[in-house]
């Protein structure tokens, strides 16, 4: 019984062996007749082309100026293709003006929400600053002999001089 089960075994890998072996084959041969179609078809494709280009060189309207030229068809008219150019022009301009409106809106609207978000004084006592006086009190830029008038009293005092010296 184990020799039976070896040789169903056996015949199921030979099978799938030969199955992949076929299926293999078959997308390889399929590629090969595409390309072999691609590059047999290729001097009729350039053929087609250039009579394609030359045709439409040959049956285009004169030209005077870059502008578009319409080649009146059927029963229309100089008057119904100029409104047609306008109304046209005039849905491009419309479109500009949204757009510029809504960009405009935007960016009021993300200016708005930035301020009104930020709460300055809440972010002055974080950083403990009570006043612009406090932030340039010790300032080591200051030359000596420069004043400075604090907001508690309207005399004027001297900057402190350790803080002066430049390193050098």
């Amino acid at each position: 019984m184990s020799e039976n089960k070896e040789k169903d075994i056996d015949s199921y890998i030979s099978d799938a062996q030969s199955r992949f072996v076929s299926g293999f084959l078959g997308v390889i041969g399929s590629s090969v007749r595409a390309t072999i179609r691609f590059f047999r078809y290729i001097p009729w494709r350039i053929r087609n082309y250039f009579k394609l280009k030359y045709n439409e060189f040959k049956n285009r309207p004169p030209r005077k100026d870059l502008r578009k030229v319409y080649v009146l068809v059927g029963y229309t008219t100089k008057e119904s293709v100029n409104a047609k150019y306008n109304a046209e022009r005039h849905l491009i301009i419309i479109r500009r003006g949204l757009l510029a409106i809504i960009l405009l809106l935007l960016i009021f609207i993300s200016i708005d929400r930035l301020l009104g978000a930020a709460d300055f004084g809440e972010i002055s006592h974080v950083f403990g600053i009570e006043s612009i006086d406090d932030i340039t009190e010790n300032d080591p830029f200051k030359v000596e002999g420069q004043y400075i008038e604090t907001s508690e009293t309207s005399e004027t005092t001297p900057m402190p001089t350790e803080f002066t010296s430049l390193p050098g």
